[in-house]
């Protein structure tokens, strides 16, 4: 973990004298003169006006995300799907291409389907290296968008190699930072030119808000502002960002935590007899990994057996809780699938796959606990 990091999440959005913070709790703000309201209006990517544009606490964690981040600019969004949502719209016009890449968030896929409705078509790819993604982009190709590490197999891409191939056609490049946080992967710094987070995962970290944000290059950020942020409104709310900026105060303890404890539990479900298979990218030996500062609490295992008998070992767990999303201090259970698969359905996802979102406890205990839910 680089140090400059650590400083710059124990000192988020502090100024003024102020330990933490103020709330700026308001949708308005008076200005000067008729002049300066004037003047606000025309930048309201930057001076408070109406809180639907800038809000001050909201912009001290847009700082302090950009900062970890290595980015131009930032914006915060009132969810991860917000943010997402409004890159995709902000970015992409009629006739347009997006590529996914990698095990795409569910969501972000069923909003691609609505893309389909303004004439924007869209395509996923399985490849894994450059030259596969390469035969699978097109002319019209507008958006590469990855998620490296997945949020269910962790599968990693070759982003270098990825950026670059983008890079050579003008391809802009989008990356979902939200498994491995600014803390353990800056893809920015490896040429990508946004990466969006869901900060209702690590940012918050204790499971008691739902935000987003957007980060990368000035230019694109501003037009994303412009087209699709102030437009739809799905911004921030001051106490959110607050409750953001406080998260990101401890976020290098815990997610230091976080990463121990997942790699005990990895370690251990990789030798135990119930397990067909671990997805830990710190296990999977491979070479994209490096590119990584470690992987967060993040991983899910294979049971030997099928969908039902993982929702019995799943329903046995005590001390995981059973419930989606990760990144809080308490750890999770989640299933890879609603229901059981058709088994001929050609499904990435295994039937038996179990999810852990891996939290603050003993690493013994939950040992214990897995161990009692196998029975």
């Amino acid at each position: 973990m680089d140090p400059r990091d650590e400083l710059i999440c124990l000192r988020s959005g502090a100024n003024d004298g102020a330990v933490l913070p103020p709330i700026h709790q308001a949708s308005i703000f008076r200005q000067s003169s008729m002049a300066a309201l004037f003047d606000g209006l025309g930048r309201e990517h930057e001076v408070p006006v109406y809180s639907r544009g800038t809000n001050p606490t909201v912009q001290a964690l847009e700082t302090t995300i950009a900062e970890l981040e290595r980015a131009e600019a930032c914006r915060c969004f009132a969810s991860g799907m917000g943010a997402i949502a409004a890159t995709l719209t902000g970015l992409l016009k009629a006739g347009d291409h997006v590529l996914f890449a990698g095990t795409i968030y569910g969501p972000t896929l069923e909003f691609a389907h609505r893309l389909e409705e303004f004439g924007i078509a869209w395509s996923r790819t399985d490849a894994t290296d450059s030259k596969g993604v390469a035969a699978d982009l097109r002319p019209e190709t507008r958006i590469l968008y990855m998620e490296s590490p997945g949020s269910m197999l962790f599968g990693l891409l070759p982003v270098a190699e990825l950026v670059s191939l983008a890079k050579t056609r003008s391809i802009l490049t989008v990356l979902d930072n939200s498994v491995s946080t600014p803390l353990l992967q800056k893809p920015l710094l490896g040429g990508v030119d946004l990466v969006v987070h869901s900060c209702s995962k690590y940012i918050g970290g204790h499971s008691d808000l739902v935000g987003g944000a957007v980060a990368g290059r000035a230019d694109l950020v501003g037009e994303i502002f412009r087209k699709g942020f102030m437009l739809m409104g799905a911004v921030m709310a001051p106490l959110t960002a607050w409750l953001c900026l406080r998260g990101l105060m401890t976020l290098p303890v815990r997610i230091e935590r976080h990463s121990q404890n997942a790699l005990a539990l990895a370690a251990y479900l990789d030798q135990h007899g119930r397990v067909r298979r671990v997805f830990h990218p710190a296990l999977s030996n491979d070479a994209n990994f490096s590119a990584l500062r470690g992987h967060s609490g993040l991983f899910a295992f294979e049971l030997d057996g099928d969908f039902n008998d993982a929702i019995r070992v799943a329903d046995r767990l005590e001390l995981f809780g059973r419930a989606v999303s990760w990144g809080g201090p308490e750890s999770l259970v989640m299933s890879g699938h609603k229901s059981d698969p058709a088994p001929d359905g050609g499904h990435p996802i295994p039937a038996s796959l179990l999810r852990l979102s891996v939290g603050l406890e003993g690493v013994e205990a939950l040992v214990d606990d897995l161990e009692r839910a196998f029975g």
